[in-house]
């Protein structure tokens, strides 16, 4: 199928053909159509625009507060534009999960915790038993981040009869690496001179790096014991 880049070619070329004979730039119907063409390609152009603008994921950054007016969800202090374009598009699943654990966990998600944990405060206090705490905990840092705002977007979900407290995951990785060398050492024969061996030194280097690992394991193996007359030289 042809394709057209214009609507006035398009409509030109619907024409018969002894419509169409001679040049373009003389044709009154070509010049007719190439007129009124822009104006359909200037319509063309703002149907396009307002299909984007109606839909969340590609609408631009100044139309996005006006998908925040509908549904009641103004942008929050240092929340960058496509965390804010998240968090309008979550918002038919978070209301759906509203008063459950997974829709406070959805609600972090939004704001940029999507690695966030949810613990029963009677855990650490029995006697708390209404309480819970959130482990906020993301694979990247946020913009928001002021914990007032966080406390009031899991307030508006969590269910009303419970009460939420803060944590902050941290901790360091410990790496244990571990290797495994074997290979042959050579001695010299008797007679033999081979340079570099101790005691003498052949040559003189600096210790740049050093490391500290954990080792272990098990080997079986043979040991070789010289036979009667054979010399062995070390």
């Amino acid at each position: 199928m042809k394709q057209y880049d214009h609507f006035g070619e398009y409509m030109f070329d619907l024409l018969f053909a002894p419509l169409k004979k001679g040049k373009r730039a003389v044709n009154q119907f070509f010049i007719f159509f190439k007129v009124i063409g822009r104006v359909f390609d200037g319509l063309k152009e703002d149907a396009l625009r307002v299909r984007d603008e109606t839909n969340i994921a590609t609408a631009s950054p100044t139309m996005l507060p006006v998908h925040g007016q509908d549904r009641n969800m103004p942008r929050l202090a240092g929340e960058s534009v496509e965390g804010y374009r998240t968090r309008l598009a979550m918002k038919g699943i978070i209301a759906e999960k509203g008063g459950l654990k997974d829709g406070i966990l959805y609600a972090l998600a939004a704001l940029g915790y999507e690695q966030s944990t949810i613990e029963p405060f009677a855990f650490q206090d029995p006697e708390r038993w209404a309480e819970f705490i959130v482990f906020l905990k993301g694979s990247q840092q946020s913009g928001v981040n002021d914990l007032n705002v966080i406390d009031a977007e899991v307030c508006k979900v969590k269910e009303g009869s419970s009460k939420p407290a803060y944590g902050s995951e941290a901790g360091a990785v410990i790496e244990i690496g571990s290797e495994l060398i074997t290979g042959y050492s050579h001695y010299p024969r008797c007679n033999e001179i081979v340079c570099g061996v101790w005691p003498h030194i052949a040559s003189i280097g600096h210790l740049l790096k050093s490391e500290v690992t954990a080792q272990g394991g098990d080997d079986a193996g043979e040991v070789e014991f010289p036979k009667v007359g054979t010399i062995a030289a070390s």
